[in-house]
């Protein structure tokens, strides 16, 4: 279908300029959010389904929702007007950057390298999901750091904002709409947990859709105790760090799990993941402290 495929294409880069110049706030976050919507989208028509959710969870849904309530405490200032040179300036940098991403396409051979080394080491991958496999196995120091800087940046967001501003309740009606959505959370999320381990989920998109029904919940104007949720976000990096550890004390070397173990070492850690994931999205949407 290359023309549906050109109209995603065009799509995306309209909702991007107008995510880009729209004066008003409102407006440029619906058009990010409706631009990350179809980049998911585009990630299904590339075959990437893992990648299409999160992106649809974390980088279309929570960051558009970041982005709302960052909105609502910014106080609105008149724009600078921007000079000929700055102009120029930016599109020769996009220029540029765009030059360097087709030439460095262009270069790459045709035959794929990663594909064929995954599909032979796979069954001793302890997953039938390829994906899940080079996050959690072959590539597991990457997703480590990976929830390194994901905790790194709640720690930042108290350092800089140590007051947790006051979030008003939406309306009577939140209260119902979370005691229902937040259950469905709960089971969609257990299902895309176990589901990483053959199919396209796991716990990056697990966790975003749990966030998302702990802050419906929280809009509802249920309080919560951030420091319970505190510990729950840094349970995962500690949950990590502790496998590796452990993995070095079995079999001599970090994050190399026992032979035939594999599996149960992934889904512990996919578990542990789900929850942090989910407790850190929730603090850095609400904020990690209380008012005092």
């Amino acid at each position: 279908m290359p023309f549906f495929d050109i109209f995603l294409a065009a799509a995306i880069l309209g909702t991007a300029a107008l995510a880009l110049f729209a004066r008003d706030r409102i407006a440029a976050i619906s058009a990010f959010l409706v631009a990350g919507l179809l980049v998911a989208l585009s990630w299904v028509r590339l075959g990437a389904p893992d990648v299409a959710l999160a992106e649809a969870a974390i980088g279309a849904g929570l960051t558009a929702a970041l982005l709302l309530r960052s909105a609502r405490r910014i106080p609105s200032a008149a724009p600078s007007p921007v000079s000929d040179a700055q102009w120029l300036g930016a599109a020769a940098l996009a220029l540029g950057v765009t030059g360097a991403i087709v030439w460095t396409a262009l270069g790459v051979g045709t035959a794929p390298v990663y594909p064929p080394l995954v599909r032979d080491a796979l069954p001793a991958s302890g997953v039938e999901n390829p994906v899940t496999a080079v996050l959690l196995n072959f590539r597991a120091w990457d997703t480590l750091l990976e929830i390194a800087v994901l905790f790194v940046a709640l720690v930042v967001v108290a350092v800089i904002s140590p007051v947790r501003p006051r979030t008003a309740p939406l309306g009577p009606m939140v209260l119902p709409f979370a005691r229902v959505i937040l259950p469905l959370t709960i089971l969609l999320a257990g299902h895309l947990l176990w589901q990483g381990g053959h199919a396209p989920g796991g716990a990056f998109q697990a966790g975003a859709l749990l966030a998302g029904g702990a802050i419906a919940l929280g809009l509802s104007g249920v309080v919560l105790r951030r420091s319970g949720i505190g510990g729950l976000a840094i349970a995962g990096l500690a949950a990590f760090v502790l496998a590796a550890l452990a993995a070095e004390l079995l079999t001599g070397a970090l994050l190399s799990y026992p032979v035939g173990e594999a599996k149960a070492w992934i889904i512990a850690i996919e578990s542990a993941l789900t929850i942090s994931i989910a407790a850190t999205l929730f603090l850095l949407f609400f904020g990690p402290a209380e008012r005092h």
